[in-house]
Formats: structure tokens, C-alpha cells, sequence
């Protein structure tokens, strides 16, 4: 059949061209011969680019410590498990107060033993000076330095790390014959997210009733398992605006004495506590303080104190129904600006 003359004259479909899709390069790179516009474009996207890069890294290594740190955690933990499980009674060291002296007048101790953890702990950091824990709750290797600072942000193997490690105060004398021992063991750890470090010791602040399912902190120095009930938790300040003046520096009451006196002491840390045990204590006992950051204000600190079990006391057999919460505890000033109410006292 022949095609007519209006079919043949009828211009034929062009297909559009394809338009060429650009490389990495000719889409970011700035090139000769580019518009001023689109250079600034390019330079603009670049930069995006690089610091998405850049925070994608940042985040990872965040994200890869927090699992490291994790993983040692349980590591040593487990190590520290397996070796008591391991190791008799007969093993501990005596660590009592010696009242044997020489012809001089001299005390004669008994030269003082490592636990068998501590001498694995040794070996991978000599600062090394203890273990603490809290069933369920913290579980942590204890190091002490020169100052207040190295370890903040140093793992117990050395590395820089956020996380730190947890660690006495330099001016503490942790591991020594009990009666050489400071009257109070000051422990500083993060209050990590994650909970590891001291991040679960806000469930003394959360549940009014949480004392009463975990009393007790474990303490090993590095010659000696001891165990303490806590006695108070509160939170405090540590600048002077924030309570009209005023800073109940607890991490100085390290031995009583006549600068820092035990009346003083304990009587801030039960006005302040969340809750009164009836656990009674003396200028004779020996304390432990857990001191970790809190979140109420900035900066503030969640503080717990225990009491060590004196002879005789065990965890079966020390009084724990004298438990109440304190329906009044002393907050610093900022406290009651945010929150209103005020201390009866």
C-alpha cells in the first residue's frame, strides 16, 4: 500500500540525547573553566562530605571503645571470679593490728601477702590497687596515681580512653596493714550511659527502696577482701553558687582529724542521704566513698559511703531492718530553685 504524501512529509520522533552523568570529580572537584558559582558549590559539598566522613569515624571509634571497654570489663571481671572461686580462706593474708612489739618498742607485723588477683593485676598495670564491686551493679579494677587526673581518661591497660578507669585518690593509703589503712577510701568513677564505670549507681537515687536488695560494697586491696554497708547516698555540689556559698568537700575527709572531723562528716552524709539504715558508725571505723558525676545541675556529684563490717559482722548477720527513707534529705540550694521546697533541719 502506498504512503501517502502527508505520511511522508511528517517529520520523524528524535529521541532527547542522553545527558552525560558526571564523575565524582567533574560533580565536587572545582575544574577549569567552572562557573565562580558552582566552584563554591563544589567547595561547599566537599566540605560536607569530609566532615560527614569525619564525624562517621569519630562516632565509630566512640561506639568501638564503648564495646571495648565492655569487653574488658568482662574479661577482668571473669579473671577476678574464677581466681576467688579458686583461692581457699587459709590464703588470706593477715591484715588486723599487730599489738606484739620487740625489745625496741618496735610493732611486729607479719610481712603482708598479695591476693593471687592482685599479682595478675600487677602485672598488667603496677598501679593496680583493688577491686570494687556492687552484685549487678559495678564491678571494676581499681588503680591509684600520682594525681587525681591520669586516669581520667586512661584504661587500666594504659590506653587513652573516655571511659578512664576507676581510681582512688592519690592522697589515700589503700593497700597496708589495716590499722595503717586511711579512714576513708575515696573511689572516682564516670557515671557512664552504658552503666559500666559507676553508670548503675543511680539506682540508689532511683528506687527509694533499692539498699535494701544491694547493702553491701566488696573491696579487695591488694591484701585483703573486705566488705562495707552503705550507710548514705546523696547528691551534692561542688561549686559555691550552687548552695549559698557552701561545699561539703567529703573527698577531703580521707583521715579524721581535727581540720576534717568525723562529727562533721557524718553528720553531712546523713542529713544529706536519701534514706537512713540504722546502721550505726564511729570514728573507729573505716569507710569506703564512691563519688561519680550526676545530672541533676552541672557539675554535681552522686556520692555512696560505706561503713566497713566491723569483727563479727557478716552480711547474714548485720541488722538491716532499721531501713527508712528519708522523707527530708539536704539538697544544695540550687536544688530547691529548680525544684522548689526547702531542708527542714
Amino acid at each position: 500500500m502506498a504512503m501517502s504524501d502527508e505520511v511522508r512529509s511528517a517529520p520523524r520522533y528524535k529521541p532527547k540525547e542522553k545527558k552525560k552523568k558526571k564523575t565524582f570529580a567533574e560533580a565536587f572537584i572545582p575544574m577549569k573553566g567552572d562557573p565562580p558559582g558552582e566552584i563554591v558549590s563544589k567547595i561547599i559539598a566537599l566540605l560536607a562530605i569530609v566532615a560527614l566522613i569525619v564525624c562517621g569515624i569519630v562516632l565509630g571509634v566512640y561506639f568501638y571503645h564503648i564495646y571495648e571497654a565492655k569487653q574488658n570489663n568482662l574479661h577482668i571481671d571473669s579473671r577476678y571470679k574464677e581466681i576467688n572461686q579458686q583461692q581457699s580462706a587459709e590464703a588470706d593474708p593477715v591484715q588486723t593490728t599487730v599489738t606484739e612489739v620487740d625489745e625496741n618498742g618496735e610493732i611486729i607485723r607479719q610481712p603482708l601477702v598479695n591476693l593471687p588477683f592482685a599479682d595478675e593485676m600487677l602485672a598488667i598495670n603496677p598501679d593496680y590497687v583493688g577491686y570494687v564491686s556492687i552484685p549487678d551493679r559495678v564491678n571494676e579494677a581499681v588503680v591509684q596515681a600520682a594525681d587525681n587526673d591520669y586516669y581520667l581518661k586512661k584504661n587500666i591497660y594504659g590506653q587513652t580512653r573516655s571511659c578512664g578507669t576507676v581510681f582512688a585518690d592519690y592522697r589515700d593509703n589503700v593497700s597496708d596493714y589495716a590499722d595503717l589503712q586511711s579512714d576513708n577510701i575515696i573511689l572516682y568513677g564516670h557515671n557512664q550511659r552504658d552503666g559500666t564505670m559507676f553508670g548503675e549507681l543511680d539506682y540508689y537515687k532511683w528506687d527509694d527502696k533499692y539498699w535494701l536488695k544491694n547493702p553491701f560494697i566488696y573491696f579487695d586491696n591488694k591484701y585483703e577482701h573486705s566488705v562495707y554497708v552503705i550507710i548514705s547516698s546523696f547528691v551534692v555540689n561542688t561549686e559555691p553558687e550552687h548552695d549559698n556559698g557552701y561545699v561539703f568537700d567529703y573527698q577531703n575527709y580521707i583521715n579524721f582529724n581535727d581540720q576534717y572531723p568525723f562529727d562533721t562528716f557524718i553528720k553531712e552524709i546523713t542529713e544529706r542521704s536519701h534514706f537512713f539504715t540504722g546502721i550505726d558508725a564511729n570514728e573507729n571505723d573505716k569507710y569506703i566513698t564512691l563519688s561519680t558525676c550526676s545530672y541533676e545541675w552541672e557539675p554535681a556529684r552522686h556520692v555512696i559511703i560505706g561503713r566497713k563490717l566491723r569483727d563479727g559482722e557478716t552480711t547474714d548477720n548485720i541488722d538491716l531492718s532499721g531501713f527508712e527513707v528519708n522523707p527530708n534529705p539536704k539538697w544544695p540550694a540550687i536544688y530547691y530553685k529548680y525544684n522548689g521546697g526547702s531542708y527542714q533541719g
